[in-house]
């Protein structure tokens, strides 16, 4: 099984920029060893179960440096696909370049 999950997690308060936050909890990501991708509307995961998609937002939710945050995660499972982080962004690319044909 692959779980893909988006996910943002910030403060509700301060300065209007959310990068130092972000660039925070991403480096606690990475010192995890948590694979990831960044996009400019939310960071990616790709998990073997739903279950450890959970545990990494949990992660992230104690990783945050404020008392007040907000949580936004979507996900997309799918039960006989891997490597959809990798794959998906490819496929559709390429077949952008079969409508031109």
């Amino acid at each position: 099984m692959s779980v893909l999950m988006e996910f943002n997690v910030f403060s509700i308060a301060g300065a209007v920029s959310k990068r130092k936050e972000v660039a925070k909890l991403l480096k606690s990501l990475k010192d995890k060893g948590i694979e990831f991708s960044l996009n400019p509307m939310g960071t990616i995961v790709e998990c073997e179960n739903m279950q450890k998609a959970l545990e990494i937002l949990n992660f992230a939710t104690q990783n945050v440096d404020a008392q007040r945050f907000y949580v936004i995660a979507k996900f997309d499972c799918y039960n006989q696909r891997k490597d959809l982080l990798a794959t998906r962004v490819e496929d559709t690319l390429r077949e952008i370049e079969n409508l031109d044909e």
